[in-house]
């Protein structure tokens, strides 16, 4: 899905990255729809843009494709690997998604 046309220059200048190449735009869509999915699986979809949480909810948005998108070449530091934040809260999301709900324990 990746960072819709009319928040791209949003996104770009949040990120600092007013004119990214064709790799660093395929690492601020990942980053992206990796946020949307994250917020997603925690209950968090995306508002109405006249919701009054609309601002908010693009701030998050922008500030986890920022650390997505930061952390993509960080995770290593003399030689070792470091904690990425940003991929530490996806993976727990993902257990937690994981997890079987009432649905699952029944059938």
């Amino acid at each position: 899905m990746g960072i819709p046309e009319d928040l791209l220059p949003n996104v770009q200048a949040y990120c600092q990255v007013p004119a990214p190449d064709e790799a660093d735009l395929l690492m601020m869509h990942q980053a992206w729809d990796a946020a949307a999915a994250y917020l997603a699986g925690a209950g968090i979809q995306q508002p109405e843009r006249t919701s009054i949480v609309w601002p908010s909810w693009l701030q998050v948005m922008c500030a986890m494709t920022l650390d997505g998108y930061d952390q993509r070449g960080a995770q290593f530091d003399q030689g070792k690997l470091q904690d990425n934040p940003s991929f530490q809260r996806m993976k727990n999301q993902l257990k937690f998604d994981a997890l079987p709900g009432e649905e699952a324990e029944t059938t």
